[in-house]
């Protein structure tokens, strides 16, 4: 399989597949692993998402984050977020992840039905 899918289920298996190989230790990416679209970007590492938000962005991942409730909004332990950077605790088998980053590219970054997710190092 590609580093890049355009399809709900097929998105939904690039983000289990890639999460899994990360939390495993299976992957490059030491820093974690990057998924980003034309609408916008994350990052995930060790249960932890990060990514950067207008305040638009922002209300409407608040909004989802409530369908959601054990993603949780946190600070980093050794620093304060940059102003716009959100940083949530994701403790999560693989598959709610999935489901939980797919709506944040659809639903906080107004990404389209069909959108290209390319995975990042």
């Amino acid at each position: 399989m590609s580093d890049t899918a355009t399809t709900p289920h097929d998105r939904l298996v690039l983000f289990v597949r890639t999460v899994t190989a990360q939390r495993t230790g299976t992957s490059d990416g030491d820093e974690g692993v990057g998924f980003a679209t034309s609408a916008g970007r994350l990052r995930y590492d060790d249960r932890t998402v990060v990514l950067d938000c207008s305040s638009d962005e922002r209300e409407r991942l608040d909004a989802l984050l409530a369908e959601y409730p054990v993603f949780k909004v946190k600070q980093p332990e050794t620093r304060k977020a940059p102003e716009g950077t959100v940083v949530l605790s994701a403790i999560a088998d693989a598959k709610h992840l999935g489901d939980f980053l797919e709506s944040v590219f659809r639903e906080v970054f107004g990404a389209s039905e069909d959108y290209e997710l390319r995975v990042t190092e």
